[in-house]
């Protein structure tokens, strides 16, 4: 028998703030990144970038023993923390004993590798130290995260995947009850500066970054923002039987490669995605006239109207499109969770990024699409479609979950 799953927590660090209610209060109304030029690295220059603000993760764990975490896994600890407590589970020692964690990457710990190369090839193997070496490995993270919260379940570091899909398998298949899925990317100044090279940044032409964004006819250009950010799923007997807050409760969810993806990961088919949502809408049977939440992971007003708006207009359903990683900027796998957490938070308190709907490129949306919330009843479904670098894309639906005695 399938089992039911539900969200019963999240966390969002990103360059709104540290905590959960500064993203609450910003996700929907405030541009999180900022011009930044006070850079370690020459010719990267003036940008936009959203940087998570800086934190000592010993005064969160004041407890935490050697050897300490970088910064790439702080931010994977700290923002694990927060879902931890959203979810009432950082107290529950018992309940984490077989909890799972899986955690989403695609730069892993590259800013630690590129530190430990420079410090091999000036300084040489004599002056490295053992401990930095094994922060330059790809899964440091997931280790310093399971030991240092106590996570002794089920546990995998995945690239360029959601992994709230592998989350969803191990629940189904009695792998674990709860799951705390987890994607986490530090950006380094050498992904900056690679992206300037290759004339993928929106770079600053003056006006503040709303206003740019709104009348920009750039095309095939982004802006970074750091994002850490988790989602906790758990079957609902056992969110039931602990009296779980629960925000939402999982439908179903579709995996696929995109045909045209290639390393620049806003490359992406629209036929691909019509064809997928089409498909999945209807295998689930959801009626056409309703109206569907969807919250898409396009990162600027181009890349909505050439690939999502393109894609669901030449669907079947009505939509009311929401997007907040216009707000946050791209963080690669920070970003897909934080996706997911303010489509819940919709879910919940009707509240919907709308600052760039007036954007040149968002002025004709197809006739089935909307951000005018206002005209319709708010939908008790949300879809959401995340995307990777590599080509992998994820469609997740939800509902609001009801008990059994309001039914």
């Amino acid at each position: 028998m399938k089992k039911r799953i539900v969200i019963t927590g999240w966390s969002c660090l990103s360059s709104h703030g540290l905590s959960n209610e500064e993203f609450e209060n910003s996700y929907t109304s405030k541009v999180a990144y900022t011009q930044k030029e006070n850079w370690q690295k020459e010719g990267i220059g003036k940008q936009y970038f959203g940087e998570v603000p800086a934190f000592d993760i010993l005064k969160e764990l004041p407890s935490l023993k050697p050897p300490f975490p970088n910064r790439y896994s702080s931010l994977g600890i700290l923002a694990c923390l927060n879902a931890l407590k959203d979810a009432d589970l950082a107290e529950r020692a018992d309940l984490l004993e077989t909890a799972g964690l899986i955690i989403t990457t695609t730069l892993g710990a590259s800013k630690a590798i590129q530190e430990f190369l420079g410090k091999l090839y000036t300084k040489g193997p004599d002056k490295l130290s053992p401990f930095v070496f094994s922060k330059a490995t790809s899964n440091s993270i997931l280790g310093d995260v399971s030991r240092v919260l106590k996570i002794k379940g089920p546990g995998s570091l995945i690239y360029g995947e959601d992994s709230i899909t592998y989350g969803i398998d191990l629940i189904q298949n009695d792998h674990a009850e709860i799951i705390i899925c987890g994607g986490v990317d530090e950006l380094s100044e050498t992904s900056l500066l690679v992206a300037k090279e290759m004339n993928r940044l929106l770079e600053p032409d003056g006006d503040e970054a709303i206003d740019q964004i709104n009348n920009t006819t750039a095309r095939d250009n982004y802006i970074f923002g750091e994002s850490a950010s988790y989602v906790i799923i758990e079957s609902l007997e056992s969110a039931l039987v602990r009296n779980a807050k629960i925000y939402a409760e999982i439908v179903d969810h579709k995996q696929f490669m995109d045909s045209k993806s290639d390393k620049v990961i806003f490359t992406r088919s629209s036929e691909d995605l019509t064809f997928q949502v089409e498909r999945f809408l209807q295998q689930n049977n959801l009626a056409t006239t309703d109206p569907i939440l969807f919250y898409g992971s396009a990162c600027l007003p181009w890349h909505v109207h050439s690939y999502e708006w393109e894609a669901l207009g030449n669907t079947s359903y009505n939509y009311l499109y929401a997007n907040s990683k216009i707000l946050l900027g791209e963080g690669l796998s920070g970003s897909n969770n934080a996706t997911i957490a303010s489509a819940i938070l919709g879910l919940q308190n009707n509240k919907f990024p709308s600052v760039f709907k007036d954007a040149t490129f968002l002025n004709t949306p197809p006739e089935n699409v909307t951000m005018d919330f206002d005209e319709l009843e708010l939908s008790q479904m949300v879809l959401t479609n995340t995307f990777s670098t590599g080509g992998n894309n994820t469609l997740l639906l939800l509902k609001k979950y009801e008990s059994e005695w309001k039914k």
